[in-house]
């Protein structure tokens, strides 16, 4: 299986970013823990703080990229991310949200097909080599605790077990 093809026949692959400047250490965790929860298993790659770009603002954000397979529609998924966003504290009713400084935002990239990385931001053309390819993130990353995991550094695979509701990492990538 190549990282463009969905595990499940109906299922599709969704290549995402993670982003937040307000309480972004809290905010990433729990954005984490609320992925698995929704979606089984998701690939996460290491977490970076970054420069806020077209918008002004002091608070530097944190970001990572994601994918996950799940049968739901792209509509059904961005409805999700978008109530996700919500409940944490980001109004997407404010015309201005995009330039705003915000705890979550939630970004669907591609669905069934790598992302193009000529129209991706510079800021996550690494995240996403170390996501596809297993490039080592170059610089700082940022430790993000979830349970008892400490994620961040390298290109991570979390499982969320149903039955008992455990997280836990079933590969990480050098």
């Amino acid at each position: 299986m190549t990282s463009t093809e969905s595990q499940h026949p109906g299922s599709h692959r969704y290549y995402c970013s993670f982003g937040a400047n307000l309480q972004p250490e809290e905010n990433a965790t729990e954005a984490l823990s609320w992925l698995c929860e929704q979606f089984q298993r998701v690939t996460v790659s290491g977490v970076v703080t970054t420069e806020p770009e077209e918008m002004e603002s002091l608070l530097p954000f944190i970001n990572f990229a994601f994918w996950f397979d799940s049968s739901l529609s792209p509509k059904q998924v961005k409805s999700r991310f978008n109530r996700q966003e919500e409940r944490r504290g980001r109004d997407r009713s404010d015309p201005q949200c995009s330039i705003k400084d915000r705890p979550l935002d939630l970004d669907i990239l591609s669905v069934d097909r790598v992302p193009e990385l000529a129209a991706q931001p510079d800021y996550l053309l690494p995240l996403l080599n170390q996501l596809l390819n297993d490039t080592p993130l170059e610089g700082e990353t940022v430790p993000i605790v979830l349970g008892s995991l400490k994620l961040g550094d390298a290109a991570t695979t979390i499982y969320r077990d149903a039955r008992t509701g455990h997280i836990r990492v079933v590969d990480q990538h050098p």
